[in-house]
């Protein structure tokens, strides 16, 4: 009895993968257009409804903590035709706003990781050192004195120099910026000393010699800066911070569907003008399977809370 239950559950579920998907597709970005999460949300969008031979289409649902793309993720029906770009903030949200209800690893399944990013350590030209221990000794000499910028409470700059922050027993205190247009520029102009800047902003105006990079933040040396050693590789062991966009869906999708979808993508991003695209971007693409990314989500979720937690940000 049991059996046959299983052996029809099974063919229901194989019979569903075949079918789907049956409608245009639904990509959620919890982010406006224009910025790297739609230009990468974009980027899979129309090749994968082309391998699908249905249309993906982007829709673009900002809001704070990714709630408003939650929301419509999750009212949804689980049936594979809404897909969410997941960004680190799906992992974080929880820890730093009141308004966040949902639980990244219960209510998400991730599908697949699209690129990730390591972001560069960043201080003006005048800065009197070429590497992170310099930073370290200049923050260690003066507890508090230095400061460095984030394009906001919460953002992956601001938790990644916490993380910098606690690892190597250093106080520097937090400047948050409404965004990159204001942070960029404060650096350079030295009112604020050091930024752990995504590598798609910060990289041309290191390659226009605007801002010195101290370190990258990968625990390999970046293709786009081959000359700048890792964080790692300058005695900060096993620190490591990435921007990451992967796809999640509803927890309740079927496991085919997941399946085929993973496959999908994984094809996508072996397409060269994919690659091309997301690497203009300061981003390594990726692919992968789907344990693999609901992994990275379940990871980011316990280190950024700790961080969280540890550094006493308080949930707005």
């Amino acid at each position: 009895m049991a059996a046959g239950f299983a052996l029809g559950l099974c063919i229901a579920t194989g019979a569903l993968a075949q079918g789907f998907p049956s409608k245009p597709m639904r990509l959620i970005v919890p982010f406006p257009p224009g910025g790297p999460a739609d230009i990468s949300a974009r980027s899979i969008g129309e090749p994968l409804g082309g391998v699908l031979g249905q249309p993906v289409v982007i829709e673009n649902r900002p809001g704070v903590g990714a709630v408003p793309a939650m929301q419509a993720l999750l009212a949804a029906p689980a049936d594979g035709h809404t897909m969410l770009l997941a960004s680190n903030v799906i992992s974080t949200g929880i820890w730093l706003y009141k308004s966040v209800s949902f639980d990244p690893v219960k209510d998400l399944r991730g599908v697949i990781l699209v690129s990730r990013s390591p972001h560069l350590v960043v201080v003006q030209p005048g800065f009197s050192g070429n590497g992170i221990q310099d930073l370290i000794r200049a923050a260690k000499s003066n507890p508090g004195k230095l400061n460095y910028a984030s394009a906001g409470a919460g953002t992956m700059p601001h938790l990644g120099a916490e993380l910098f922050k606690q690892v190597t027993g250093t106080q520097m205190t937090h400047v948050p910026y409404k965004g990159l247009g204001v942070a960029l520029p404060a650096v350079m102009g030295g009112q604020v000393d050091v930024y752990f800047d995504i590598m798609f902003s910060a990289a041309t105006l290191v390659q226009g010699g605007k801002l010195k990079a101290l370190g990258v933040t990968s625990l390999s040396r970046s293709e786009t800066f081959p000359g700048v050693p890792t964080l790692d590789e300058q005695g900060v062991k096993g620190y490591e911070l990435y921007s990451t966009f992967g796809i999640a869906m509803h927890a309740d999708t079927p496991d085919p569907i997941v399946a085929q979808l993973n496959e999908a993508i994984n094809k996508v991003l072996q397409m060269p003008a994919v690659r091309e695209r997301l690497t203009t971007l300061g981003a390594t693409p990726a692919g992968g399977s789907a344990q693999m990314f609901h992994k990275i989500i379940r990871d980011d979720y316990e280190i950024w809370g700790r961080v969280i937690h540890q550094a006493g940000i308080d949930r707005n």
